[in-house]
């Protein structure tokens, strides 16, 4: 018995070593080969006592590995790390084969000439065209032949010789390879060189955390070995590759030139123009199938079409089309609904939600009237019975007269207000891509076959109550017409006061009444309580206006006769700059007059006399006529008979007389838009269906709306804009 138990402890012990063996080579890890790759050594050559760099990555660091000859003789190797081996050239050396010796590998460098030649150093070994480069070294000097210099092949302007220190410029695509010096027939050969360029950058504009690429060569492959600079502010590397870097746009970006800053050395790239982020007006359709066509208006897409990215619903949407104001693409179907986001250049803006369905509007046309104006309304999903389809202007149900699948035709209904305008069928709701607003014109009073008015009427003005006064010249009054269109005559204790010639109505905030009556060259003054004395006598005074300091501005009627400043004692002097204006001028809350002179601009241009500053003769526009928006004097008018009202903070209005167009005035850009243009005649409505004779003058009362004289058709016509 013991000795079968002996025998099976044995055979046990026997098995758990040959295990413990096993587990052993299974857990031995092979010792990994060291790379050692090799890409150039440096000087090529030298006189004995020269260091020759070998440049390269994976080299052991043991000394003792090591050994290098020189034409079989042995050269010292000095140092050692992982991407550089120093090896010393003996004395008694021959030219010859330089070889390197690591454990049991071999490694045949290249050649080494003995001679005075040699490049040793260069700094900086990058840079781009037209930088400078210092090559040190020996033997450079000759009395035969200035030396010359090469990089990659490449022959560089020499700015400088002495024995041992050469600076040279580096030329245009050097690339990337070795330094090579030639003298007197000798040539020697240094370190590698790297070019450094900047080919283009994507995008050119952007803002803050735009993802910018920069494309060209002689980038670090490591990230923070590149420092990447916008005008003045640093970025951070997201992506690095030899000829690819990917950076984020910093927070603080300003427009400038972008620039790479490798080892020192600056290479400058295109301007990185500064924008901000785009921002949607209208998208049209809201609603829709698959396949309709959306279109996006805005402002500060890019041209550039892969820059601009759209999302319904947080699904990207391929752009067909795009222009600074207007992205174009096809629904896909099977988005839902969400919001309609448009990116440009990692700048993001949300726009209104998408519904993902059979009904849509695409247009409405006019998108703007009065009660009864006649609608188009153009979509899908429509029924063709009209009954089936119900409209709503913000709330208020209109009756359809005619529709198909595509088309509705109504009109505007009576209490109409501006809102949106909504279409209900089968339980789908589809919202117009923007409000329908209560836009267009009415005559308050007055018409070409009536006798309320005489004709030349002249100025007009309103009061704080909404109340309109305008100057009836051949009738000698001065007419008030309500907010409801009633008309009546301007009186003191019921009695009408009468005037030679009234030209010009301005109210102060007090609703003082100030009419100037060309005929007995003054100006009166009626006030609330009933009093009417002359204010100011002496010249023949025209259209007026007040400053906030309650100063008189007058055109003084008569060739070339300018323009007078009344103060609120009564005295009245020259005002320099205007020659012979007719229109109204006006003065913003700053104190800054404009004006329109048919004397110097042939009523073609707004004058300014900015406060404390002298006259501008052509602030906006030209002495030529025409009919042009845009930004200072390339504006075109054509006769601003109709004056100048304040519209705004920062805005006029311009009563552009022979276009039939209501301009806007932005005075700190001095840009001008078209508000409305209109047609020559007498209708209202609508502003496609309103007709205008003439614009003699116009006021604007404190809810934006615009009343203008319209001396042609006999009336006061009024405008909705908002």
């Amino acid at each position: 018995m013991n000795i079968q138990h002996k025998w099976n402890f044995s055979i046990g012990m026997m098995l758990c070593f040959l295990l413990f063996i096993g587990a052993c080579k299974k857990d031995k890890v092979a010792v990994p080969v060291v790379p050692f790759k090799i890409d150039s050594y440096y000087p090529n050559s030298g006189n004995a006592g020269t260091l020759v760099s070998i440049v390269g990555e994976g080299f052991g660091t043991d000394l003792s590995l090591y050994s290098a000859t020189i034409s079989g003789k042995a050269a010292e190797v000095i140092s050692a790390t992982e991407s550089n081996i120093v090896v010393r050239m003996p004395e008694g050396g021959a030219t010859g084969a330089l070889a390197l010796k690591y454990d049991s590998r071999d490694f045949n460098l290249g050649q080494y000439i003995y001679q005075a030649l040699s490049v040793q150093n260069v700094f900086p070994a990058n840079g781009p065209a037209g930088s400078q480069i210092r090559i040190t070294g020996a033997g450079f000097s000759s009395t035969t032949g200035p030396a010359t210099v090469f990089i990659n092949g490449k022959p560089a302007l020499v700015v400088s010789v002495s024995d041992e220190i050469i600076v040279a410029e580096v030329p245009l695509d050097a690339g990337f390879g070795p330094i090579v010096v030639k003298v007197d027939g000798k040539e020697a050969k240094g370190q590698n060189f790297t070019y450094q360029a900047i080919s283009s950058i994507k995008p050119l504009s952007g803002g803050k955390n735009t993802k910018v690429t920069i494309n060209g060569v002689g980038f670090e492959e490591l990230a923070e070995g590149n420092q990447i600079d916008f005008n003045g502010t640093t970025a951070t590397v997201l992506e690095a590759t030899k000829e690819k870097l990917v950076v984020l746009a910093p927070d603080g970006v300003k427009t400038g030139p972008l620039s790479v800053n490798i080892n020192g050395q600056k290479t400058a790239g295109p301007v990185f123009t500064v924008v901000a982020s785009p921002s949607i007006q209208i998208v049209t359709p809201l609603s829709g199938p698959k396949g309709a066509e959306m279109t996006i208006s805005g402002a500060l897409f890019s041209t550039v079409l892969d820059e601009n990215k759209v999302f319904i619903n947080g699904i990207e949407i391929p752009v067909q089309s795009a222009t600074e104001n207007q992205i174009k693409l096809l629904v896909p179907g099977g988005t839902g609904t969400g919001l309609v986001k448009v990116v440009v250049n990692d700048q993001a803006t949300n726009g209104p939600q998408f519904k993902d369905q059979t009904l849509g509007i695409l247009s409405v046309s006019p998108d703007n009237g009065l009660a009864g104006t006649t609608v188009t309304i153009k979509g899908s999903g429509f029924s063709s019975s009209a009954v089936n389809n119900k409209v709503y202007f913000n709330g208020l149900l209109a009756t359809v007269k005619t529709a198909t699948e595509n088309t509705l035709v109504l009109d505007a209904p009576a209490g109409l207000s501006t809102g949106d305008l909504k279409v209900v069928v089968d339980g789908e709701e589809a919202l117009a891509p923007q409000d329908f607003r209560r836009a267009g014109m009415l005559t308050l009073a007055g018409g070409p076959n009536s006798d309320t008015f005489g004709g030349f009427m002249a100025g007009i003005a309103v009061d704080n109550s909404g109340n309109i006064y305008v100057a009836d010249r051949l009738n000698h009054l001065v007419k008030k017409i309500t907010p409801a269109g009633v008309v009546s005559v301007l009186q003191i204790n019921g009695a009408d006061v009468v005037f030679d010639t009234p030209y010009g109505v301005v109210i102060d905030k007090q609703d003082n009444i100030y009419v100037s009556d060309i005929g007995r060259n003054h100006i009166r003054k009626i006030t609330p309580s009933g009093q009417n004395t002359v204010y100011v006598s002496g010249f023949s005074p025209g259209l007026m206006t007040f400053d906030n300091a309650g100063n008189l501005y007058v055109n003084v009627v008569a060739a070339y006769a300018g323009m007078n400043k009344v103060n609120t004692a009564g005295g009245y002097s020259k005002i320099s700059g205007p020659s012979w204006p007719m229109a109204k001028a006006v003065v913003d809350a700053n104190g800054n007059l404009y004006y329109v002179d048919s004397g110097s601009s042939s009523n073609n241009a707004v004058s300014r006399i900015a406060a404390g500053a002298g006259n501008e003769g052509y602030f906006i526009g030209s002495s030529d006529p025409g009919y042009q928006d845009g930004a200072g004097l390339s504006v075109r008018f054509n006769s601003i008979g109709g004056g100048l009202a304040i519209y705004g903070p920062g805005k006029l209005i311009a009563g552009d007389r022979y276009n039939y167009a209501l301009r806007e005035i932005d005075v700190n850009s001095r840009k001008v838009s078209t508000l409305v243009k209109l047609n020559p005649g007498f209708a209202d409505g609508a502003f496609s269906q309103a007709k205008i004779g003439s614009m003699d003058d116009m006021a604007v009362d404190k809810d934006g709306n615009i009343y203008i004289l319209d001396a042609q058709n006999k009336a006061i016509r009024k405008v909705f804009l908002k």
